[in-house]
């Protein structure tokens, strides 16, 4: 598979251990995902003894992402698309950033929107109630592979309202079959040792009160920006590949803006006429609405917005006839010009969060205790590589240490190896926020290098603390 990341996220990790290993494979958020993937890896492993549940993952997600294009193109064909624009609506939709990303990741929020097309594509193409209730099969699959995409099948269900004749029984065909997502939860908790009533199983981490609704403006910030960041990738590693791959940023950079400038001279309105009675319009912008106003109060939950492409382009099949193709053709090129350069390509190729170092330290001196940056991805690559609970207890949460513990440890006669005065790290929102108990911890006590790293920002060092002598 091309591209897969070298630079997995947090939750990468801690599936591809959970997948690897058979252990917590219910999880409240995405039911289904690791159960799915532990098959499909036990699938792949039956071929090769050597093939990793990580890369496994990635290539599950890869083939998913697939699927949902050649879904949403015979979506857009039944919506009256053209060949040409649905070919290039669905290419819009591949490399818009949200998709590529997970597609090149072991993520769970690719696989669940192929359930919720093939829900919608039976949906839009029924002709006899059976393409209704596999609609609803189908849409509840997609739920049980991720709660996420209850939107998108509320959405639907919703439209049997919509219009001067309300389809009840259409309804009750489509949404008999959502009970399997309560009856399948209520079958993994019956199953499952789990300390949590029923309710406070479904909601998962919100149950645990570990996730809650967030109307700051801060959420209201992050929303915008991530809803951006669906499309288009923004970050401030951005910044960094110009200065150290100038030819290549450059030259990407000056063919983005060709493209985009071709889009911008191409986006004339008079080449889309309005459909005439196209009742399927209200159904994605609800869609939309709701999966937007869902990570709105998810703390602008980028995560969440991952099928926005593909419903966006079916509000716009559904209330639009497209004539001409050629703003969605180069507009689909900048798009993926920009997000190949930067940022697929160099998470496949660069060390940009990577933590290599940082874990061969934890395994090496299992004795003495890790205060990393990025603590739980070095926690779940550990129990990636060495099975669960096995490094919980010598690693230091940098959110939660404090100068009085750390001074403690050090007392007892224990060794601590940290990475926090590195300089040379991402440029992103989080630094811009950086815990200040951090900046005080670093004044309070000495480092000494014993290692050191390389990544795209630089040279960058493993410490040991001391206590500092006044």
């Amino acid at each position: 598979m091309l591209f897969q990341t070298q630079n997995a996220m947090v939750d990468s990790w801690y599936y591809s251990a959970c997948v690897k290993f058979k252990t917590e494979l219910l999880n409240s958020h995405h039911l289904l995902y690791n159960y799915f993937g532990y098959y499909w890896f036990s699938l792949l492993k039956a071929m090769d003894a050597n093939f990793e549940a990580i890369y496994a993952l990635n290539i599950m997600n890869a083939f998913a992402s697939v699927t949902c294009l050649y879904l949403v193109y015979h979506c857009l064909i039944k919506l009256n698309v053209n060949t040409t624009a649905a070919t290039w609506l669905s290419l819009f939709c591949g490399v818009s950033f949200g998709v590529m990303r997970y597609a090149t990741d072991a993520e769970t929020y690719i696989l669940p929107i192929v359930f919720s097309l093939g829900s919608t594509l039976l949906f839009i193409n029924h002709s006899k109630p059976s393409h209704l209730f596999f609609a609803g099969v189908l849409a509840a699959i997609a739920i049980l592979f991720h709660q996420v995409q209850l939107w998108w099948s509320l959405a639907i269900s919703v439209s049997f309202f919509i219009g001067k004749t309300k389809n009840y029984k259409g309804l009750f065909i489509f949404a008999s079959p959502l009970l399997l997502v309560p009856l399948v939860y209520w079958i993994a908790f019956n199953n499952a040792n789990y300390h949590l009533s029923f309710l406070q199983f479904v909601a998962g981490e919100f149950g645990k009160g570990n996730a809650g609704i967030d109307l700051s403006g801060k959420a209201l910030l992050l929303t915008l920006i991530n809803l951006f960041r669906t499309f288009l990738q923004v970050h401030g590693n951005i910044l960094v590949l110009f200065k150290f791959y100038p030819l290549i940023a450059s030259i990407s950079f000056i063919l983005f803006l060709i493209a985009a400038f071709l889009a911008l001279k191409n986006l004339n309105f008079k080449t889309i006429k309005p459909l005439q009675l196209r009742p399927y319009k209200p159904v994605f912008l609800l869609a939309i609405f709701l999966q937007i106003l869902f990570a709105l109060i998810s703390s602008g939950n980028a995560e969440f917005m991952v099928m926005l492409p593909f419903l966006l382009v079916l509000y716009f099949a559904s209330a639009y006839q497209f004539q001409g193709f050629v703003f969605i053709r180069y507009l689909a090129l900048s798009l993926l010009i920009w997000n190949l350069a930067f940022a697929i390509i160099p998470n496949a190729k660069l060390t940009i969060s990577r933590v290599d170092t940082q874990v061969a330290f934890s395994e090496k001196y299992s004795r003495a205790y890790g205060l990393w940056k990025n603590k739980p991805l070095v926690e779940n690559q550990l129990t990636y590589f060495n099975g669960f609970n096995k490094f919980n207890d010598q690693l230091l949460n940098p959110k939660n240490v404090t100068i009085s513990l750390v001074d403690s440890l050090l007392k007892k006669g224990n060794t601590i190896y940290t990475d926090l005065p590195n300089t040379n790290k991402i440029f992103s929102r989080e630094s811009m926020v950086e815990d200040n108990t951090i900046k005080k911890l670093i004044d309070h006590c000495a480092f000494v290098k014993c290692d050191s790293f390389i990544n795209i920002y630089g040279k960058n060092y493993i410490y040991y603390i001391q206590k500092r002598m006044y």
